[in-house]
């Protein structure tokens, strides 16, 4: 069954319930407010929808044209130098301004399972051309949430669009006593300023996370940190009660475990937000692609969408 309740006259909320689970979406960013079974929530939020809007972090929103960082802020395309906006350091993040979880989206249309919203973007923060924006989120009974993207735009542009749910699947308390198990058998070193230098092989160093690893016990459970699957894209954290599993076709996750998450007013139930209090599994391409030849990575242009999906299915153990 699929609601939606309006809340004023910019946003709605799209609740998804199937069978004892239920998610609910906000037209704002597209933003993923509550993913539960029997009412136990494990993504973090806010109970009124205007506090996403100045809310640090980019809790629940859908993050493009590109999700991540590029270096310098600025990348060369054929030949023909882009300038971004430098919203993270000298570096450009989660694609500034132009970001798309900080838009208002429209409902283009709903069934028993499912909500589809869009967004005209026009070109802005130096990204290149106009963007519709298309997201597909559908529940089904045995608790899958799937993410259905399409990316197009009027010029060339690189895409690079994600979720940023940040989960706790206890619902609340410190992530690094849960299990995470990421089928990975690389990943991205980073300078200071979290900019990729190398590929990496997670063989004995704090991130081989191809085993069940209760997130404590290596570099203080504090990553930010690109992890590159192999064999099937794939990535399990374990709670108390509940896992959640990510399944995807694209070929990395950022694993990042909230160090620096602050809130500026209390999240739902008035508790705030703090340091260690979620974990995002934001599924990409390689970050700063456009500056790496040998990246994995994906350009929009005329008449060339852009296709991808994600799921999350939280299990009750």
């Amino acid at each position: 069954m699929t609601e939606i309740k309006k809340i004023d006259d910019k946003v709605s909320e799209v609740i998804i319930t199937a069978s004892d689970y239920r998610a609910s979406v906000y037209t704002y960013g597209a933003v993923l407010h509550s993913f539960s079974h029997c009412d136990h929530d494990i993504v973090l939020g806010y109970d009124d929808y205007k506090d996403y809007l100045t809310a640090p972090g980019h809790l629940g929103e859908v993050v493009g044209p590109f999700a991540n960082r590029i270096a310098g802020a600025s990348f060369v395309m054929d030949g023909k130098r882009y300038e971004l906006e430098k919203n993270n350091g000298e570096n450009n993040l989660h694609s500034g301004s132009k970001n798309f979880g900080q838009k208002f989206w429209k409902i283009d249309s709903w069934d028993d399972n499912s909500v589809t919203l869009s967004l005209e973007s026009p070109e802005s923060g130096g990204f290149p051309g106009s963007h519709h924006a298309v997201v597909r989120y559908s529940l089904s009974a045995d608790g899958a949430l799937r993410l259905e993207y399409t990316i197009s735009s009027e010029h060339k542009c690189p895409v690079n669009v994600t979720n940023h749910a940040y989960f706790n699947l206890n619902g609340k308390g410190d992530i690094r006593n849960h299990l995470a198990m990421i089928n990975a058998s690389e990943y991205l070193k980073t300078d200071s300023s979290l900019i990729p230098v190398q590929r990496c092989s997670v063989e004995n160093t704090d991130y081989d996370f191809r085993s069940p690893v209760a997130i404590g016990t290596r570099h203080n459970g504090d990553y930010d940190t690109c992890f590159i699957f192999s064999g099937k894209n794939r990535a399990v954290v374990e709670g108390d009660d509940y896992s959640l599993e990510v399944t995807t076709d694209l070929p990395a996750v950022h694993f990042y475990t909230a160090s620096s998450l602050t809130s500026l007013v209390p999240g739902k139930g008035g508790r705030r937000l703090g340091a260690f209090d979620g974990f995002a599994l934001e599924t990409e391409f390689f970050p700063d692609f456009p500056n790496h030849v040998d990246y994995p990575g994906c350009y929009t242009e005329a008449g060339k969408p852009f296709s991808t999906w994600t799921q999350f299915r939280l299990i009750r153990k």
